[in-house]
């Protein structure tokens, strides 16, 4: 039997790491963990970056990040992860939104839109509104959003779900909490298993 993919996870400092952990090892990956100051693990083909936190205007890119993105690595962004991708793509920093939850509290049932033609409807094998769980006080707008990026779900207030890089390059971010795989639908799990598998070198 072959070793699993082996998947870097980078989370927003001061928050736990197990809940993502889970949602690696969900794909059948390995969960490796390392300090975002410093280079990507040489033996990690992909990375997660997580966190439930909005991304603030203390907070720094972390370099590792920046490495997947120039190294053509695979990466999915969650919460906190989607706006520091977003931020390192050259996009600005998320503001506060009203009415999706909060962090601090059990996610509600939020309507999203899901693009058809792109990854993450691809990925999903959906199209079209659905509910997702939702916990966070800020968000991005289409204005926010990096160019080049292209934002594929969105709520009815124009609130931006995901974003994702057009093309070859395996970049995603979604804002709803991917990793809690009990409370998504059912499909959405396929964005963790299609990290991983992209993982392998």
């Amino acid at each position: 039997m072959s070793n699993p993919p082996q998947v870097a996870l980078l989370t927003k400092p001061g928050e736990p790491a197990e809940p993502f952990m889970g949602a690696i090892e969900h794909g059948d990956g390995n969960a490796v963990l390392f300090g975002g100051s410093t280079n990507l693990p040489k033996q990690v083909g992909g990375l997660l970056i997580a966190g439930v936190g909005a991304f603030g205007y203390s907070d720094t890119v972390p370099s590792a990040l920046v490495q997947a993105i120039e190294g053509g690595i695979p990466v999915l962004g969650i919460g906190w992860g989607m706006h520091a991708l977003n931020i390192a793509l050259g996009g600005l920093h998320p503001i506060e939104v009203e009415g999706h939850g909060d962090s601090t509290e059990d996610p509600t049932n939020h309507p999203v839109f899901m693009a058809p033609g792109g990854k993450v409807g691809y990925t999903i094998a959906g199209s079209g509104w659905v509910t997702v769980p939702s916990a966070h006080t800020h968000g991005l707008l289409p204005a926010q959003v990096a160019d080049g990026m292209l934002s594929s779900v969105y709520a009815e207030d124009q609130v931006v779900e995901a974003i994702e890089k057009p093309g070859r390059e395996w970049l995603i971010g979604v804002q709803w909490p991917a990793h809690l795989t009990d409370r998504t639908p059912k499909g959405f799990d396929s964005l963790l298993l299609a990290l991983v598998e992209r993982s392998e070198q």
